[in-house]
C-alpha cells in the first residue's frame, strides 16, 4: 500500500480539473494530453488519498520524448530479415563476457546461494544481467516519467495504440506509486517526489540494472541485502535476487532444461517448419513431438506431458542465403520470453551466461565491440 502523502481530506475544490465539463451530455469531450495527464493525477489522488498538489507539481515540467517515441513506433516499410548469427554477435562481445566474468567473481558465493535457494541456474541470472545492461553499464538516459507520460497519453499510432496507452498509464501510476514507497516520508515533498520520477532508464521506461518496468518492480523486486530497501540502480544483490523472484513467478522449473536440440534430419522437414509458428507459449507436449519424430527422447527430469514449442532462428549466411535452425522450446524457455517475448532474447540470454560460467568461448565467435544492450523495448517483458 503507498503511503499517504498528506493525512488531510481532499476537497473538491482541491482537485477541480483543468478543464470545463458544464457541456451537453451529447458533445464529446476531446482532452488535449495535458488535460488527460491532470485528469489522470486527480483519479489517483482520490484513489490513494494523495494531494493533488504535490502530485501536479511533481510533473509542472514533464516533456513529451519525441525520440522515445519514434523509437516505439512501428518500423514503415518493408520489414529487415532477422538474423540470429548478427543479433548473437552483438551479445558475445568481449566487452561484455568480460564484464561477465568479473560480476561472476565478485558475486560467486550470492549467485550459488541464490541458485540454491531458488533453483534459478546462476548462468541466467548472469545471463540476463549482462544482455540487459551490461552489469548496470548501459541502464537508458531517459527520464522514466516523461517517456512513461508520453507513451501514456500520447503513444504512436498503431493497431493497439489504446491497449498500449492503458498499459503505460498502469506503469506511470505504479512508477508514482513506487518512489512515494521510496521516499517514505509524510508528507512527500513534490521536489523528492520529482527528483525520483526523472530517475534514468530506458526508452520504454525500464528501471535499473535488470530494466523492470514499474509493475515488475512493484510485483516482483526484493531485498537482496538485507539493508531493507531495494535499490535495483545500485545494488547489483537486489538485481539478482529480483530477477530470480520474476522468473518463480512465471513458472520457473528447478531442474529443467531449458531447450532441446532437434536431430539435423528433421531441421528441413515439413512439420517442423509448420509448427515454428514463432508464438512463444506452447502448444504441444513432448509426448506429440515425439510421435511426429521431432524428437526421440529428453531427460528424466521431463516426462510425455512436459509443455513444449517450436523456436525458430532465421539467420543470414555470409552469401546472403537464408536459413533457419530448430529447436524445442521447454518450459523454462517459455519463462525466459516473459522476460521479453523474443526466441533471440531468450536464446541470447541462455548462451550468453552458460559462456560466463565456462570462462568464455572461443575467439571464433566473439566480437570486440560497444557494450550495446538488446532490449529494444518493441516486444518487452513484464517488467
Amino acid at each position: 500500500m503507498a503511503l499517504n502523502l498528506t493525512t488531510a481530506s481532499l476537497s473538491h475544490a482541491q482537485i477541480k480539473p483543468s478543464l470545463d465539463l458544464s457541456l451537453d451530455s451529447s458533445t464529446p469531450v476531446i482532452l488535449s494530453k495535458e488535460q488527460a495527464l491532470d485528469f489522470f493525477l486527480i483519479e489517483l489522488s482520490i484513489r490513494e488519498n494523495l494531494s493533488i498538489e504535490t502530485l501536479r507539481e511533481a510533473f509542472r515540467d514533464v516533456k513529451s520524448q519525441p525520440i522515445a517515441r519514434q523509437y516505439m513506433a512501428p518500423p514503415s516499410g518493408s520489414k529487415g530479415r532477422k538474423n540470429w548469427l548478427s543479433y548473437r554477435s552483438n551479445v558475445m562481445n568481449t566487452i561484455r563476457l568480460d564484464a561477465g566474468k568479473r560480476f561472476l567473481q565478485e558475486h560467486h558465493e550470492f549467485l550459488l546461494q541464490l541458485e540454491k535457494t531458488s533453483g534459478v541456474p546462476m548462468s541466467i541470472v548472469v545471463g540476463i544481467l549482462g544482455v540487459e545492461t551490461v552489469y548496470g553499464r548501459n541502464m537508458g538516459s531517459f527520464p522514466v516519467r516523461d517517456v512513461l507520460t508520453t507513451f501514456a497519453f500520447d503513444y504512436p499510432p498503431s493497431p493497439n495504440r489504446a491497449g498500449r496507452e492503458a498499459m503505460f498509464k498502469e506503469q506511470l501510476r505504479d512508477h508514482i506509486l513506487n518512489c512515494i514507497d521510496t521516499l517514505n516520508l509524510i508528507p512527500v515533498s513534490s521536489e523528492l517526489l520529482r527528483a525520483c520520477l526523472i530517475q534514468e532508464g530506458s526508452f520504454a521506461g525500464a528501471i535499473g540494472m535488470p530494466q523492470f518496468m514499474p509493475s515488475s518492480i512493484r510485483r516482483f523486486a526484493q531485498d537482496g541485502n538485507g539493508d531493507g530497501k531495494i535499490d535495483l540502480r545500485k545494488s547489483p544483490e537486489d538485481a539478482m535476487q529480483s530477477i530470480a523472484q520474476f522468473l518463480l513467478a512465471h513458472g520457473w522449473k528447478k531442474g529443467e532444461p531449458i531447450y532441446l536440440p532437434i536431430s539435423s534430419e528433421m531441421q528441413d522437414s515439413t512439420i517442423v517448419k509448420e509448427l515454428a509458428d514463432g508464438d512463444p507459449n506452447p502448444k504441444f507436449t513432448l509426448r506429440e513431438l515425439k510421435n511426429q519424430k521431432i524428437i526421440t527422447n529428453w531427460p528424466s527430469t521431463l516426462d510425455e506431458n512436459s509443455p513444449a514449442l517450436i523456436v525458430d532462428l532465421p539467420r543470414i549466411e555470409k552469401d546472403g542465403s537464408s536459413k533457419v535452425d530448430y529447436l524445442v522450446g521447454l518450459r523454462n524457455f517459455e519463462v525466459i520470453t516473459q522476460y521479453n517475448r523474443s526466441f533471440f532474447y531468450a536464446m541470447s540470454v541462455t548462451e550468453f551466461g552458460q559462456a560466463v560460467i565456462q570462462n568464455g568461448v572461443s575467439a571464433k565467435n566473439t566480437k570486440p565491440g560497444k557494450s550495446l544492450s538488446t532490449n529494444t523495448g518493441h516486444r518487452g517483458h513484464k517488467r
